[in-house]
């Protein structure tokens, strides 16, 4: 019989977690009980976290994507954003933005007159680029409320509302999504967590985070999942996303609910340097509504109106089409390579964009989790570069997903016992 006497202890060397949960809430999350399984298995993933991380020590982001990310009303007031309408707020980040996990927020209190000396982003135009209909029913840059990014939480409760409330439409952008995943996690969020502390948006013991990425002690995170892979984005363009429209509608009384009724517009014509009134169907001088025989009065819509009242292919359909005919019309359709309003983004440059941001994120030590939900060979080989290793990376179905999640969770504790 021998004796064999041992010491063991565990040394916990990572002792703050920041995590960006990245959840892919496009349209085709609805299909085969995807969305319902995901949020049983993302609440799960939360509580685990939560329950291996010491109280205060943890904040959490989760950033729902599928065209866009919304930052919301609240969050977007941390960013300088262009105004030409405030309908929704997305950003449009342009392609070098992918090439760093840094973001440019207000490094200025808000409100402060010495303010606006930062970096301005173009907000994504509020129009729905899918449907024919009056009045747009889905719009490019989500505007409802389950639908914006939640960040910088520490509350785990608050956390699985948000998951239990999430709903899904719209494409899939993947490579915004991670964009916004890997901001959260920057050092560049600082200022933002600080004034979000003031406001009593943000537990004060996050005061400091995002973390330095030379802070040893802080374990960063991005778990990024999609049923799919990179379809088309849309943003307008830019003669096409503020100022006065060519579009004139009457204020009479009788279309102040109707804006589907084609007899209060008219279109203006440069060339012709006339309107087309769909009420008279015939050229003339002045917009119907200017006249002195005409019930009300003719106002000039701007483009951003436009776009809250109508589709853009509503307006191909039934403002251009009838006037100009359809190969016209097919020009101002948003599925149109050609199209003069809305320029598409083809898959192939948003899996580069979605590679480098995933670089840029790894570069700087943050540990990526991918997981594939039921997804086509292209986005499982999109998210097989992004993850930080093989090991990272998740291909899954049905049920699986809380396997996925639940192995991260165990992964993230493991971590900080052995980074």
């Amino acid at each position: 019989t021998l004796t064999a006497p041992a010491l063991g202890a565990a040394e916990e060397r990572i002792g703050m977690v920041e995590i960006s949960l990245v959840l892919d809430v496009s349209g085709s999350m609805n299909s085969n009980s995807r969305l319902v399984n995901l949020k049983p298995a993302a609440k799960a993933f939360v509580d685990q976290v939560f329950d291996t991380v010491e109280p205060g020590h943890l904040s959490l982001s989760i950033i729902p994507y599928s065209t866009q990310v919304s930052l919301g009303t609240g969050f977007s007031g941390y960013f300088n954003l262009t105004d030409e309408h405030s309908l929704s707020h997305c950003i449009e980040f342009d392609r070098t933005d992918y090439q760093t996990a840094s973001v440019a927020p207000k490094t200025t209190p808000m409100g402060d007159p010495a303010g606006g000396t930062d970096r301005i982003y173009q907000r994504n135009g509020h129009f729905d680029p899918f449907n024919a209909v009056v009045p747009p029913s889905l719009t490019n840059c989500a505007a409802m409320t389950n639908r914006r990014i939640l960040p910088f939480s520490g509350d785990r409760d608050a956390l699985k509302t948000y998951i239990d409330a999430l709903t899904a439409s719209g494409n899939t952008s993947i490579d915004i999504g991670m964009k916004w995943g890997a901001a959260l996690v920057d050092p560049s969020m600082q200022y933002t967590v600080r004034q979000m502390i003031a406001g009593g948006e943000a537990p004060a013991a996050f005061d400091g985070r995002p973390a330095a990425y030379s802070d040893t002690t802080t374990l960063k995170v991005v778990v990024i999942m999609t049923d799919g892979e990179n379809t088309t984005e849309y943003r307008l363009r830019d003669d096409y996303d503020h100022g006065p429209s060519r579009l004139w509608r009457s204020n009479d009384a009788r279309w102040a609910n109707d804006p589907a009724n084609l007899d209060q517009y008219s279109l203006f014509d440069a060339d012709r340097n006339q309107y087309y009134s769909f009420d008279l169907a015939q050229w003339r001088d002045l917009p119907y509504g200017d006249d002195p025989a005409d019930p009300g009065d003719a106002v000039q819509m701007t483009w951003p109106e436009v776009w809250a009242t109508m589709s853009i292919d509503w307006f191909a359909n039934r403002i251009i089409s009838p006037i100009y005919g359809t190969t016209v019309r097919n020009t101002w359709r948003s599925d149109s390579v050609a199209s003069p309003v809305a320029n598409e983004y083809i898959r192939d440059d948003k899996d580069a964009r979605t590679i480098e941001i995933c670089s840029a994120a790894k570069e700087q030590g943050i540990k990526v989790f991918a997981i594939g939900f039921e997804a086509p060979t292209r986005g499982l080989n999109l998210l097989r570069t992004c993850a930080s290793s093989p090991a990272h990376f998740y291909s899954v179905t049905g049920l699986q997903i809380a396997d996925a999640f639940a192995g991260i969770a165990s992964s993230i504790s493991k971590l900080r016992l052995t980074e």
